[in-house]
């Protein structure tokens, strides 16, 4: 039998809440049979995979072991919208009047507006798309610079996006692009990124996690942990992480205040991230108590 790792108890201790959360709320989910199916087939996957992966040195098959959670977190992300309003419904009313309250205007709407111009545009989808090259590049960097560190970043950055999504939960929020109608709801113009940035929201994009901002939120996260232990990768990411802060709200994809609210929470999902971490899995905590009990 493979050893559990902390990366397996997290994805199935998510996996295991989501899919109460979607019971729970089946009433309200199309398509529920699809989604609890999917689940179902997802887990023997899982245990093919670990299992293999232990068999087989192949070092594609290692490194696909110990990310599976986080890739699959994409699709995680996608299927909050049918929870989302578990507790509350949508509160992008409320998010609207307090933008206004402290811009005294709408900065999603206005920001696109006033800088109209196509490369900035560009420049602004650019910086958006970045939030997945960055955590690509961020595990990728971490796997071949600093191995000994890599299952612990990665179970971080997993665990913080799954902490995330059940924010998701306690503030449900559409976003500008959703909430608001034609014509403020209208992206901005753009070339290629534009062209890859719908493809990917039309895919991928649903009216569910405006607030606070997990792009803004994961990409912070990434700083810190690069800052002290990868200054070269720090130096490179801190930048796009900048566009991409403002690209949030120039596509419409957040309000302002999700980035505050991002920009807030990151550190504390870090630390929540990082007390997990901490808790050694079962099979070891088993060990640890059949070696003190050998020695008594």
């Amino acid at each position: 039998m493979a050893k559990t790792k902390r990366i397996d108890i997290l994805f199935f201790a998510y996996l295991s809440i989501s899919t109460l959360f979607l019971l729970i709320s089946s009433g309200n989910v199309q398509n529920i049979e699809l989604l609890i199916g999917l689940r179902v087939l997802l887990v023997p996957a899982i245990f093919a995979l670990i299992y293999f992966s232990k068999k087989n040195p192949n070092p594609f098959l290692r490194l696909l072991r110990n990310t599976y959670p986080l890739i699959i977190s994409g699709y995680f992300y996608s299927e909050t919208v049918n929870y989302n309003k578990l507790f509350f419904d949508n509160l992008d009313p409320y998010l609207v009047k307090t933008e206004s309250a402290i811009f005294g205007i709408q900065p999603s709407i206005e920001f696109s507006g006033f800088f109209s111009n196509l490369l900035f545009s560009e420049l602004m989808y650019m910086g958006y798309f970045s939030f997945y090259l960055l955590i690509v590049f961020f595990i990728l960097y971490v796997y071949f610079k600093k191995r000994d560190y890599f299952k612990e970043a990665v179970f971080k950055l997993t665990a913080s996006l799954y902490i995330f999504y059940f924010i998701f939960c306690l503030f449900p929020s559409a976003g500008p692009q959703f909430h608001f109608s034609p014509p403020e709801s209208i992206l901005p113009n753009g070339f290629l990124f534009k062209e890859i940035m719908d493809f990917i929201q039309k895919m991928a994009e649903k009216p569910t996690g405006a607030f606070p901002s997990s792009h803004v939120g994961i990409s912070i996260i990434i700083l810190i942990l690069s800052k002290k232990r990868f200054p070269p990768f720090f130096k490179m990411a801190w930048p796009f992480v900048i566009i991409l802060i403002f690209s949030t709200v120039y596509i419409k994809a957040h309000y302002a205040i999700d980035i505050i609210g991002g920009l807030l929470i990151a550190p504390i999902i870090l630390y929540l991230s990082d007390f997990s971490y901490q808790i050694p899995p079962w099979n070891q905590q088993k060990s640890n108590t059949q070696v003190k009990l050998d020695h008594d």
